[in-house]
């Protein structure tokens, strides 16, 4: 008779561990018994369930554990397993009910060890339903809040370069949206809606596109014959945009506008370099894929921090390359600091021109 007891135990640990627990009705969850320790079973039960997809299942599970064990150190990662099976299952149902479940893992365990995991769970949630940049921006705008949150609140967290490298991502679709409504501002000559949406993608300091921006604010200043401030959008991307594509139009249109051109920063070539040498090419196949991909591109999304470009009032040098001048006059909508061997004489402001004003004549720069 003895030899029969580790059989008769295997097969109670066998019905335990099975799809559903025998002795209820279907989706009943019951408690089992036996010397080992009937929270831990529960618990193990519930992650074997979501691990094979049996997502209601295995809430189910963990919901008992809650609810029939309330002392049970298993507690704190059953709630915040019903929270990761609702973000594995996935869709927006599922996601959204995630980061409720999350939001209230943080209400129940504010002081959790877990409580970064959780945070970082919430901002994916809004990564993961983002659209591309020429679409609605909530869930980007909502991830780029929970992401920065994250950084705020856990900066000693093993997750925050994870975060960071996010935001930068979530950063370039917001900045590629902005870009995209300031191109097609002024191609219908409202100039100075181009301008405020270019401006605020020049914000975003590790944007790819930073270079494009700054010709885009030029090539307004320009239509709006404010020809100083023209001319110094022109001359950062000369400068401090050595290798890009506006970088020789930029520089004819610093000729054609008799203005000096700025000597380029060895650092940002140098960086330049490093990223055309680093840089990875699409297959033609890969870029037809994109045209039909639901999520974003953020393959072009820097992968570390870049220095601001702190742009100051719209002014040039004299001296290509000098120092700024102590006393400029400052243009509306500019930003406050002026970047060391920035661009600078006193700017002489004009009234925008509105739509319609095409006094300036059109140039060959690229419009799109």
């Amino acid at each position: 008779m003895t030899s029969r007891k580790p059989l008769a135990w295997l097969a109670v640990l066998s019905l335990t561990f099975s799809g559903c627990f025998f002795g209820g009705k279907k989706g009943e969850v019951i408690t089992p018994e036996g010397a080992a320790e009937p929270d831990k079973i529960l618990y193990e039960k519930g992650l074997q369930d979501v691990a094979k997809g049996r997502y209601d299942v295995g809430r189910l599970v963990f919901q008992n554990l809650l609810n029939t064990y309330p002392d049970s150190e298993y507690q704190e990662r059953a709630k915040l397993a019903i929270a990761d099976s609702y973000f594995k299952q996935g869709g927006t149902s599922g996601l959204l009910q995630a980061k409720a479940e999350y939001e209230d893992f943080k209400t129940f365990f504010p002081t959790s060890e877990e409580l970064d995991d959780a945070q970082m769970r919430i901002a994916l949630t809004h990564y993961r339903q983002m659209e591309k940049p020429n679409r609605d921006a909530t869930q980007a705008r909502a991830a780029q809040m929970e992401f920065q949150s994250f950084i705020a609140e856990h900066p000693d967290s093993p997750l925050v370069d994870e975060a960071r490298q996010y935001l930068r991502e979530v950063e370039e679709v917001l900045a590629v949206g902005d870009l995209g409504v300031a191109k097609h501002e002024f191609l219908r000559k409202n100039y100075r809606g181009a301008f405020n949406r270019a401006a605020t993608a020049i914000k975003y300091a590790d944007f790819s596109r930073q270079d494009e921006v700054l010709y885009v604010l030029g090539r307004v200043r320009e239509r709006q014959q404010n020809i100083i401030a023209a001319g110094y959008y022109y001359g950062l991307v000369v400068r401090y945009h050595p290798l890009s594509e506006f970088e020789g139009e930029s520089r004819k249109k610093l000729e054609k506008l008799s203005l000096p051109i700025p000597d380029v920063d060895p650092v940002a070539l140098a960086r330049a370099q490093e990223d055309l040498e680093n840089e990875t090419k699409r297959s033609l196949m890969g870029r037809f894929a994109l045209l039909f991909a639901k999520r974003p591109d953020v393959s072009r999304a820097r992968k570390a921090e870049r220095p601001a470009l702190l742009l100051g009032p719209e002014q040039i040098n004299l001296e290509p390359g000098g120092p700024a001048s102590p006393t400029p006059s400052p243009a509306p909508a500019a930003p406050t600091a002026v970047p060391s061997g920035s661009l600078g004489i006193e700017i002489v402001t004009r009234p925008e021109r509105e739509k319609g004003d095409e006094s300036a004549s059109p140039d060959s720069g690229s419009e799109e």
